[in-house]
């Protein structure tokens, strides 16, 4: 059965809100601001991969995937 879902991306955060978009996201050192947007889009497994791929080339970055201002994942984890 084909995939009829579209895989949008977008560069633009407030599109990505208003979209509903996933994102991974790169944060200051003090977890206070977003630093860069790395990826976001409709595609959550894109969106996973992206994000282990950043945290195993960089362990010390402050890495979130985050729908609007929920956070589904984090890097380092939180106790």
């Amino acid at each position: 059965m084909p995939d009829h879902w579209s895989h949008e991306e977008t560069d633009h955060p407030f599109h990505a809100d208003r979209r509903n978009f996933y994102k991974v996201e790169k944060w200051t050192e003090d977890g206070e601001h977003i630093k860069e947007m790395m990826f976001a889009g409709s595609d959550l497994e894109k969106a996973k991969r992206i994000f282990g791929r950043f945290i195993k080339e960089r362990p010390r970055w402050r890495v979130t995937i985050r729908q609007r201002s929920r956070v589904l994942i984090e890097w380092p984890l939180r106790d």
